[in-house]
């Protein structure tokens, strides 16, 4: 029964989410692309955690356009701060999506979904990189059962023309509002995922 309940967390934790605009808008103006402006953002105990689990951010101001959609598969966990994870569980195959991203403001639409399971939506999510590298920010809800939950998105990789190298995507749970049902994991706990032959290609 843990097992399945650790599976349904996973699931929904990465690819159940929505941007939380108020948090988005407030630092909408200071966000430049620098370390220093994803700590504000998310916090500095936030990027330090990210950075432990071995997530890359590329900082920078001139990311390169991600518009459009790819496919990662398999999705593998590669590391974690939960202790029951197993490192190497496979998940279901996972599609993203950007659009509409601005350069001048460091921001761009984005919505995934794990196969026909879920989906998660990010609009005004925050983009930073430069050349062919990029990383991308966003804070969200996510909803299990009848409570809400607050958990932070990231993801990374290497731009080419023909999809995405090296794509990861980490989240950590923010605040788990109490866990009246006992299905999130434990606030300042988090997973970093990969696609695991190295390339999601453009759809």
């Amino acid at each position: 029964m843990k097992k399945t309940i650790l599976v349904l967390v996973m699931i929904a934790l990465v690819f159940s989410c929505s941007s939380d605009d108020g948090n988005v808008q407030g630092a909408a103006d200071e966000f430049d692309g620098s370390l220093e402006s994803v700590e504000d953002f998310f916090s500095p105990e936030l990027v330090e955690a990210l950075l432990d689990l071995g997530f890359i951010i590329n900082t920078g101001d001139n990311p390169p356009n991600l518009e459009g959609v790819y496919f990662s598969s398999p999705v593998v966990l590669e590391a974690s701060s939960v202790p029951s994870d197993v490192i190497g569980t496979t998940f279901l195959d996972y599609t993203s999506e950007f659009s509409n991203q601005d350069n001048s403001t460091l921001t761009l639409d984005f919505v995934g979904s794990q196969q026909s399971v879920q989906s998660d939506e990010g609009f005004g999510t925050f983009v930073s990189g430069d050349g062919d590298l990029f990383s991308v920010y966003l804070k969200t809800t996510t909803t299990i059962g009848s409570f809400d939950a607050e958990s932070a998105l990231a993801i990374s990789g290497r731009m080419t023309q023909d999809g995405i190298e090296d794509f990861k995507i980490a989240f950590f749970m923010l605040n788990d509002n109490g866990d009246p049902e006992e299905v999130y994991i434990e606030n300042n706990t988090g997973r970093l995922l990969y696609d695991s032959d190295e390339f999601s290609p453009r759809q």
